[in-house]
């Protein structure tokens, strides 16, 4: 076979090109351009692979938390004892937030409308609870530590391991944080806790009860 010098100032591929024209066969010269086209178009085609989304985890609704049970509470299976700590955290909590140890103020001090609005947006899970009033006479004097709130409803585990659901549109509640009593309307926490927590409430009235 013949050798060839390959100028390698030129283009790359004709130098390949006329590289295998000088050394294989002269009756498969023809085919060479033709098969070198094909390698370049299929060369210069970037493959297309479709990206997959990320499918975000699927999370339950309100219904189907109802349906598995994540809000049913068995009677006796939380003890009080249990639960105690949870309510020393919560009056740190809640005596930060309403800042307690300053003066509490009234209907016509400035800091009324800050004062109701954090103590309506807080959170009342581990807050001691004292019914005071409820249409339904045997809620009245329930107490207990709150371990779960819901939209409509306070569960609350009593000193004697008793948990009881108590509707919150028709009660009333007190609570006491270092020897201020406050008086909860169950009417105005009659929402979803994390909904509670930024929204605006107006002008709070007594429900009336009776």
């Amino acid at each position: 076979m013949e050798s060839m010098d390959v100028d390698t100032q030129s283009d790359p591929s004709q130098s390949i090109i006329q590289f295998l024209e000088a050394n294989i066969p002269k009756s498969d010269i023809p085919n060479i351009r033709n098969e070198l086209k094909k390698d370049l178009l299929l060369g210069k085609t970037k493959s297309r692979v479709k990206k997959q989304k990320k499918r975000k985890p699927k999370l339950f609704t309100r219904k189907e938390k109802r349906n598995l049970g994540f809000y049913n509470i068995p009677r006796e299976s939380v003890k009080y004892k249990d639960v105690e700590p949870m309510h020393l955290y919560w009056v740190e909590y809640i005596n930060q937030i309403l800042e307690l140890d300053k003066p509490i103020p009234n209907e016509t001090s400035k800091r009324w409308e800050q004062f109701t609005q954090s103590l309506y947006k807080a959170d009342f899970h581990g807050s001691m609870l004292h019914v005071v009033r409820s249409k339904c006479p045997s809620y009245i004097d329930k107490k207990g530590i709150c371990i779960m709130d819901t939209k409509n409803t306070f569960k609350i585990v009593s000193p004697n391991n008793i948990i009881t659901t108590i509707p919150k549109k028709e009660s009333v509640f007190s609570l006491c944080v270092k020897n201020v009593k406050i008086t909860l309307f169950g009417k105005h926490l009659n929402i979803r806790p994390a909904e509670r927590s930024h929204k605006k409430f107006k002008s709070l009235v007594h429900p009336d009860l009776y």
